[in-house]
């Protein structure tokens, strides 16, 4: 964006360059020549002739002189061209910020009714609290188990006592929609992304959603954040696998199924380890930025324009006075 800093010297710098080059390029040389005229038969014959051409190079030396004028009052006016550039900040609040990022992970565990059928639910709990137990430090961890609505929510946090306590308390019932949980854990992992943090899901269901196409859409935000979700699907049901299959293709994550409860505490924690060494393997390196304006002046660029147009208009002026440059 181009703009001006002191419009009033444009304004002012204009109203008083033009009247006074149009005095001098019509008037000035009326009253000079009759100032000073020579008299010979011979100039009248020879200025009617080139008194035509003359008509049209006046009216382009008149052009390029205003052209001079409105760029030598643009000059006066300060312009400037405005663009806006990332900058890093530097702090030592930032610095502290650096050194305390961690990484995050968000465990969604589906507890809808038909997880209380042949231990479902209990066999996901256990597998979950044995995987946290023995799980670095280093990583927060937040907790979401939901139905037809998110029944307990905790955020990505150091503290496990609270998250184990959570799964402990996540009991089966109501119906399976997958919005809700996913927009929650999406709001929640912005902030590590911001800063450049590594955040990752495992999300854990057994069962088709009634949201299909409403929860599709929050699919893009994850991938755009890059952050991958790995889905465990329990259960030998195609249309369940394959719609678990989606959500992993599409953040870039990736799909685990248990067909029988026997198999699950082995395919969870395999989903969750690969989940925490995808957020491991990524080295955290925060840079707060912010988009400030930068100033740069026009003033050298207009001013080159106007000598250019300054010298070809004596080159041009000489030429046509047949004299030397």
């Amino acid at each position: 964006m181009i703009a001006i800093k002191n419009p009033v010297a444009f304004a002012m710098a204009l109203a008083l360059l033009v009247p006074i080059v149009v005095f001098f390029h019509y008037w000035f040389p009326r009253i000079y020549s009759k100032s000073y005229t020579y008299y010979h038969p011979l100039v009248r014959v020879v200025s009617r002739r080139v008194a035509s051409a003359k008509k049209n190079t006046r009216i382009s030396s008149l052009a390029l002189k205003l052209v001079m004028a409105v760029l030598l009052s643009l000059a006066l006016s300060q312009p400037y061209l405005v663009i806006q550039e990332q900058v890093y900040l530097e702090s030592k609040q930032v610095s502290e910020l650096r050194l305390n990022t961690r990484p995050a992970l968000i465990i969604i565990l589906d507890t809808s009714g038909s997880m209380g059928e042949n231990a479902k639910l209990e066999t996901a709990k256990n597998a979950i609290k044995s995987f946290l137990a023995s799980l670095s430090s280093d990583i927060d961890v937040g907790f979401i188990d939901f139905a037809h609505s998110i029944k307990q929510a905790l955020p990505p946090a150091m503290n496990r006592s609270l998250i184990l306590n959570a799964v402990s308390w996540a009991t089966a019932d109501g119906g399976t929609m997958y919005t809700y949980p996913l927009k929650t854990a999406l709001n929640w992992l912005k902030p590590y992304r911001d800063l450049n943090a590594s955040a990752s899901v495992v999300f854990v269901s057994d069962g088709m959603p009634g949201d299909l196409l409403e929860y599709r859409d929050v699919l893009a935000s994850f991938k755009e954040q890059k952050i991958p979700i790995y889905t465990v699907f329990i259960g030998m049901e195609n249309e369940g696998i394959n719609e678990m299959k989606y959500i992993a293709s599409e953040t870039r994550g990736e799909a685990f199924v248990a067909e029988t409860v026997d198999s699950l505490a082995d395919v969870l924690n395999t989903a969750l380890e690969k989940a925490t060494q995808s957020i491991q393997k990524v080295e955290v390196n925060t840079r707060i930025t912010k988009t400030v304006n930068v100033y740069r002046s026009l003033n050298s660029i207009i001013l080159a324009i106007l000598v250019f147009l300054y010298l070809f208009y004596r080159y041009m002026a000489y030429r046509q006075a047949g004299t030397t440059f």
